[in-house]
């Protein structure tokens, strides 16, 4: 069962330290659903409907290749559906309440802001091997 959000409280907020803003940049981005959410939105155009963030991170996931039918593969309803619900529900709340994303609930429609490019680059900076 995928958990919901049980008060506004949850959610992370970048605080008023540097220690906190770290704190706070570290666990947004300990997550690999949070994480794919902002490298797909850096590497498309900023903005995407949930579904599609849905079907391309649960294609991610299944490690699905492409075919002559579909793009995502063989990925299924089921798990399509599970990675939308937990992004909707977990995942894109707490980036929005961190003002990383924008979400429009209406349309259900998640944009990258400027505070997430710089979670990326905090990120990138992280994966680079040591000299």
């Amino acid at each position: 069962m995928i958990p919901l959000l049980s008060s506004p409280e949850s959610l992370t907020a970048f605080g008023e330290t540097e220690s906190d803003a770290v704190d706070t940049a570290m666990d947004l981005l300990a997550d690999h659903r949070r994480r794919a959410v902002l490298q797909y939105l850096a590497e498309t155009d900023g903005s995407a409907a949930l579904t599609e963030l849905a079907v391309e991170i649960a294609a991610q996931e299944a490690g699905a290749e492409p075919n002559a039918i579909s793009d995502h593969g063989d990925v299924s309803a089921r798990d399509r559906r599970a990675v939308r619900i937990s992004l909707h529900h977990t995942h894109i709340p707490k980036l929005a309440n961190a003002d990383v994303v924008d979400y429009e609930t209406e349309t259900e429609t998640v944009t990258l802001r400027d505070r997430g490019r710089a979670l990326l680059s905090r990120q990138d900076a992280v994966n680079e091997p040591p000299k």
